[in-house]
């Protein structure tokens, strides 16, 4: 996992890249806190609510979220934003 803090031009708080290899999170520290808490939370609840990240050997999953997450993220600045 790879957090840096960039400058996301006021579209997000928080956007990532996720691969079998990596995890990278940019976080743009100019939002107040709580919006940076609640992009947080919503982009990993989504990766646990989609299986993506699950514990090993418990065979629970819980149930995906038919509902978008409040807060939106965007492309990773690295993925040529």
């Amino acid at each position: 996992m790879r957090v840096t803090s960039e400058d996301l031009h006021g579209e997000a708080p928080v956007a990532l890249r996720d691969s079998r290899s990596s995890y990278e999170l940019a976080i743009d520290f100019s939002y107040p806190p709580e919006q940076i808490t609640a992009a947080l939370t919503d982009v990993f609840q989504e990766a646990v609510d989609s299986h993506r990240w699950s514990r090993r050997g418990t065979g629970e999953h819980g149930q995906a979220d038919d509902e978008p997450p409040a807060t939106r993220t965007v492309r990773h600045p690295e993925d040529g934003y």
